[in-house]
């Protein structure tokens, strides 16, 4: 139960407080999915002069009268992407129900991905960093150690590592500054410091980056999930310039660097509960991840 006499609230919000650091004048449309990060949100409005927040959905309700309490969900970035475009805002920010994962929208309005989020992010830290399996090359190029997918692999790894960052693609930030726990009110607020120091905007700078193309995550229903993993593994091996089995099986072909326009590589894991494969693949081009991701599709009807 929230005690106002030891003002919890206002301890947590004057942390927070004391890590922004904006360069300039910033609005920011923050939607809060009527989950916990609304009253904290409210406080930090009030407290930065240079800092504009526009609140959406920022009263607590289990009912989510709104949207669900999933920002990746369909429709629930929606209204936020509107808002942005409409105040002509610098900044889009949705939080899911309990504020531990956070995902971003930039001035034109266009949702930003998980790993770009990251790579903005890592601008404003000293590596070493630790992403996941998934993790687009971009992320992995940099000074990076790789965990699999979940809150422990990544906490254990950061505090071994010494890391000063954690990059999920699920939404989930880990700092050094946080005890190495998620938070999307601190990522949110590292996002604001690193966009305020933008001479054109986040949008600009997001279109300047050298481009990836990504299938997203795609779940296939088999029957017999070490069977299709075998004849993956057994396709691509001889052409594989590197594998990894730490989380699932993960294969590249070429390399990282964007001028080699034949590269790709994917990441096939299974799910812990259900006859569910779990597919990631990342090209240079276009053309080679459809051509790939079909092929990979094909193999034991995937």
């Amino acid at each position: 139960m929230y005690n106002a006499s030891k003002d919890y609230r206002g301890r947590y919000t004057r942390f927070l407080t004391g890590k922004l650091n904006l360069k300039r004048q910033l609005t920011v449309v923050a939607d809060c999915s009527n989950g916990t990060t609304g009253p904290v949100i409210k406080k930090l409005k009030a407290k930065n002069k240079k800092l504009k927040i526009i609140l959406l959905n920022d009263r607590p309700d289990g009912n989510f009268p709104a949207h669900g309490p999933n920002p990746m969900a369909l429709g629930a970035m929606d209204r936020l992407q509107r808002e942005v475009k409409k105040r002509k805002a610098d900044l889009g920010v949705i939080f899911d129900a309990d504020g531990d994962r956070v995902f971003f929208v930039d001035d034109r309005g266009r949702r930003v991905g998980a790993d770009e989020a990251g790579f903005a992010l890592a601008q404003l830290f000293r590596p070493p960093f630790v992403v996941g399996t998934t993790a687009s090359w971009r992320l992995k190029r940099l000074k990076s150690f790789v965990s699999p997918v979940g809150h422990s692999f990544f906490k254990a790894l950061m505090r071994k590592k010494k890391a000063s960052l954690g990059l999920e693609h699920s939404g989930h930030f880990y700092f050094k500054d946080f005890f190495y726990c998620d938070s999307g009110i601190f990522a949110a607020i590292q996002m604001m410091n690193f966009v305020s120091g933008l001479e054109n905007g986040f949008a600009a700078w997001l279109d300047a980056l050298p481009k990836y193309y990504r299938s997203g995550e795609i779940n296939f229903r088999v029957h017999d999930k070490k069977a299709v993993l075998n004849k993956v593994e057994m396709k691509y091996r001889r052409m594989a310039t590197k594998i990894s089995r730490s989380d699932g099986l993960t294969m590249e072909f070429g390399g990282a660097r964007p001028e080699l326009a034949e590269g790709w590589w994917f990441n096939v894991r299974s799910s812990n509960t259900e006859n569910l494969l779990r597919l990631n693949v990342e090209a240079h081009s276009k053309k080679v991840l459809q051509k790939e991701l079909r092929t990979l599709k094909e193999i034991g009807r995937l």
